[in-house]
């Protein structure tokens, strides 16, 4: 069934899909968009928390995903277990899970969790990007799916500690 859905995108190559695709898959490069959300969050007190929880949800999600369990499951792509599958863009690392996926959702979750409007605007984006992923024929639906869980799971941590922290180190208000 999954090689199913991405014969389905496949199949769509070389229509107008590819240019937009592309342009959205790329901005997940290396949690580039992300980093630099995080990083223009992390210089306005309105949203510093929240840029401090989405750094913190993509270093917990690079360590987890790319670092580990990539290397331990060693998920060949889609296109190399299926080489009838036209991928859009190279990849060589594993494919389980969606390491793109997973820093989409860990940074959108992050900022959710902090700032609602912004953060649905962010969810748009993460889903776009884990979508693009199948799309461009270089994971399978379960490695996107667990990614984002992957994700999701880093950013709910990552509020935690940014929580705790801030209410234990934060200013003490006193008491009048």
């Amino acid at each position: 069934m999954e090689l199913d859905i991405l014969h389905f995108f496949s199949d769509m190559h070389g229509t107008f899909f590819d240019r937009i695709v592309l342009f959205i898959t790329h901005l997940g490069d290396n949690g580039f968009i992300w980093i630099l959300l995080s990083l223009f969050f992390l210089l306005m007190k309105k949203y510093r928390k929240a840029g401090i929880s989405m750094a913190l949800s993509l270093v917990l999600s690079f360590i987890v995903v790319n670092i580990t369990v990539k290397n331990l499951v060693m998920r060949e792509r889609p296109f190399v277990t299926d080489p009838t599958l036209d991928n859009l863009v190279y990849e060589g690392s594993f494919s389980f899970p969606s390491g793109h996926a997973s820093a989409s959702f860990a940074a959108a979750v992050s900022l959710f969790i902090w700032h609602k409007k912004e953060g649905a605007a962010a969810l748009v984006l993460a889903v776009m990007i884990a979508v693009s992923r199948m799309y461009v024929c270089v994971h399978y639906p379960t490695d996107v799916i667990t990614g984002a869980l992957f994700g999701t799971a880093a950013a709910l941590v990552s509020a935690a500690v940014v929580k705790c922290i801030f209410e234990r180190f934060g200013k003490k208000k006193t008491e009048i």
